[in-house]
């Protein structure tokens, strides 16, 4: 026997107001929404043996007839073998290694709560699965470090829709639509470019790719190819720039109509200004160390049915967001953001929304 290593709890929650302002016609509504409570947990059981997970309660539970949009879900559950930087093994309810937000997608990350549609419709976050994977990091080349996480599981059923996209896609936990398997893999490379003298400049980069067979019948292939990165920029003591962004594409053989889409795809572009205004005193001790308050700019836009335009309310949707952040310490951060968005050749996707937010990480 060996004696139990580490436990540590934790995880965050998100509270909102929302004004939504639909236009031609919709039906214009404002409301607080108690959008999740996530508990995170993980065991360090001996030096190479871990396991974490993540249950979220999502719009105040399950079970209740007076709730709506509500769910009880476990986001991730790993068991995970790390005798190696460079080799580590991992099984259970695995979080999708594709693309940049589905790995970081808890809210306390973001200074935007609202969550992108590239996220939501063409990787649907939190997107997970069980399965199994390995993962690694490797630092024995100059001026770079490199990392990867290749996962197998059930994949993607063959029910995209022009309106929800892969969010209507997802399987179940305990069964699989064709016995065949989806291979998911991302390729992280972070320059290291303190090494090279430079440190106003940090940046890290990801390149994905997944292929799988949806169908049944195991005749629709599906490949899809996403790139992923953040720069930040320290402009001068205590100003700093960040752009982060993904850009997704998937790609599914066979025949495309106005009603089944055989491609989808979407980008996200975020740019924030962080100023720590506050008195050099208040650090460590009334706020954190590094103490902001941001302004946000983000662009995105998503296809749900490439070969038609307008084929559904959220297809051919484009969404501009301004944003204002205040985050004292790094575990809570009040938000205000109003966004726009239209969808091409439809009425019913036009809409403004004010939200306004506070995440606190525990």
């Amino acid at each position: 026997d060996t004696p139990l290593g580490d436990f540590h709890i934790g995880g965050y929650a998100t509270f909102m107001h929302k004004t939504l302002d639909r236009y031609n016609g919709g039906q214009s509504e404002n409301f607080f929404d108690a959008i999740r409570i996530v508990p995170q947990f993980e065991w360090q059981i001996v030096d190479w043996l871990s396991f974490g997970m993540e249950i979220e309660f999502e719009g105040g539970g399950a079970d209740a007839g007076f709730l709506s949009d509500n769910e009880i879900l476990i986001e991730y559950a790993e068991a995970r073998v790390t005798p190696l930087d460079e080799l580590n093994f991992k099984v259970g309810i695995l979080l999708i290694p594709f693309g940049r937000y589905n790995l970081n997608h808890d809210d306390i990350n973001w200074d935007l709560a609202d969550r992108p549609y590239v996220a939501r419709r063409v990787v649907p976050s939190a997107f997970d699965q069980p399965g199994v994977g390995i993962f690694g990091t490797f630092n024995q080349v100059p001026f770079v470090s490199f990392s990867y996480d290749v996962s197998v599981t059930q994949g993607f059923d063959d029910q995209f829709t022009n309106n929800g996209g892969a969010r209507d896609a997802r399987q179940s936990f305990r069964e699989d639509n064709n016995g065949n398997k989806a291979i998911w893999a991302r390729l992280g490379i972070l320059p290291r470019v303190d090494d090279m003298g430079c440190d106003m400049v940090r940046a890290d980069f990801g390149f994905s790719y997944t292929y799988q067979e949806i169908g049944p019948d195991n005749t629709q292939a599906l490949r899809g190819g996403a790139i992923d990165g953040n720069i930040a920029i320290d402009v001068i003591e205590r100003f700093r720039i960040d752009v982060t962004g993904e850009a997704t594409r998937l790609w599914i053989n066979r025949p495309s109509s106005s009603s089944t889409p055989n491609g989808l795809w979407g980008y996200i572009v975020d740019v924030t200004f962080k100023l720590d205004p506050f008195p050099s005193e208040w650090r460590g001790t009334t706020f954190g160390s590094n103490p902001y308050i941001g302004l946000i700019f983000r662009l995105e836009q998503n296809d749900l049915n490439d070969d038609h335009v307008g084929a559904a309310a959220r297809d051919d949707r484009i969404g501009m967001t301004v944003g204002l952040s205040f985050r004292p310490i790094s575990k809570f951060v009040v938000r205000a953001e109003m966004k726009h968005q239209q969808s091409k050749r439809r009425d019913d996707g036009d809409e403004t929304r004010l939200v306004l937010s506070v995440s606190i990480g525990f």
